[in-house]
């Protein structure tokens, strides 16, 4: 098998019919792809459109697994699959006919271990024209984070591992173990806390290892957006928040990293004298244009609420020694041994 194509999905069952219904028109040999779609507990129609479009494969698998979090799903599929080559997709994002063709070519050199392409943003309705200061420019292209969309021309060219996102994330499966796999991505709302920094975080230590990264323009996919999305203030709040819990969890295992003579609790004094109020109040604004004129309620959301995240993950890693045991986790291959804390394992009952 030489491409695995890889779906983690909660009751989301119509944009996964969407995503499936574009992947059986890739216009590439079935026999060489493989389809996994991974459950995270879905109680809607997930597994009949399931048991319906894999049908059109002949290599599909479907994994029911009710543990919370993006993570369950990239990491049970994981060793189910077979393919020299990854793609994890979200299923809201719909493959192009050419993007399975062009994921493999990116891998055709040995030294390149991570690769992307287009993520197009298709909006429901027109969004609202503030959201234009969280499209950014820099030296490969376009990008907004607030609508995961990425556009860095037509040619391929090497680009920095940040750049690489769930929605479109091709990587070479020896590089993604050899980097201890993915971090914690999405969780509930009620465990939101639990989130890690996902795929950019593996998506780094791909990159520290030696491995290049490519952009490819026919690597394409279209990105489904609601109009819930793009309008309303609750997902701003929630994507700022959460910009803050990652910032919390990335800088607690550089600090476990830089001092591995000290107990997790230890770590706690050393986080004032490493990022200070300014840099913690200014969370989430790199993602608007320095000169942005955003409406001033959604201001003071990005003023506040990176600084609420990240206050929140510290006061559990200050609080929580089995919190600090997640967080600061080298490895989350082996899900068995990852879904210990009491709270992770109460949602699975």
């Amino acid at each position: 098998m030489e491409l695995s194509i890889i779906i983690a999905t909660r009751n989301r069952a119509q944009s996964l019919a969407k995503a499936l219904d574009a992947l059986s028109q890739l216009a590439i040999s079935f026999d060489s792809i493989e389809v996994l779609v991974a459950d995270n507990g879905s109680s809607d129609a997930t597994a009949g459109i399931c048991d319906m479009y894999g049908k059109m494969f002949p290599h599909f698998k479907y994994i029911f697994d009710p543990r919370p979090g993006q993570l369950v799903g990239w990491h049970r599929a994981l060793p189910e699959s077979s393919g020299e080559v990854l793609a994890f997709i979200d299923d809201d994002v719909r493959p192009t006919p050419g993007w399975a063709a062009a994921a493999l070519e990116c891998f055709e050199s040995p030294d390149i271990g991570l690769a992307t392409g287009k993520i197009i943003p298709e909006f429901e309705e027109k969004p609202p024209l503030w959201q234009s200061d969280l499209v950014l420019s820099n030296q490969w292209g376009m990008w907004s984070a607030l609508w995961c969309m990425l556009d860095f021309g037509e040619e391929i060219i090497e680009i920095p591992a940040d750049f690489v996102w769930g929605s479109n994330f091709l990587i070479r499966r020896n590089a993604l173990i050899d980097a201890g796999g993915f971090h914690p991505g999405g969780m509930p709302k009620h465990l939101f806390h639990f989130t890690g920094d996902g795929d950019v975080g593996v998506g780094r230590l791909v990159e520290q290892n030696g491995f290049k990264t490519l952009y490819h323009p026919a690597a394409a996919v279209a990105h489904d957006l609601p109009a819930a999305r793009n309008s309303s203030p609750d997902e701003i709040q929630r994507w700022i928040f959460g910009e803050g819990l990652v910032t919390s969890y990335v800088l607690m295992r550089r600090l476990a990293a830089a001092h591995p003579e000290l107990k997790p609790e230890d770590l706690i004094p050393l986080v004032a004298e490493t990022i200070n109020p300014q840099e913690i109040s200014n969370i989430g604004r790199g993602y608007l244009k320095s000169n942005s004129k955003i409406p001033d309620d959604l201001q003071i959301l990005f003023n506040t609420c990176g600084a609420e995240g990240f206050q929140l993950h510290q006061e559990h890693f200050k609080s929580d020694a089995s919190f600090r045991h997640w967080v600061l986790r080298p490895s989350y291959l082996d899900i068995d041994a990852c879904y210990t804390h009491p709270d992770l394992v109460q949602a699975e009952t």
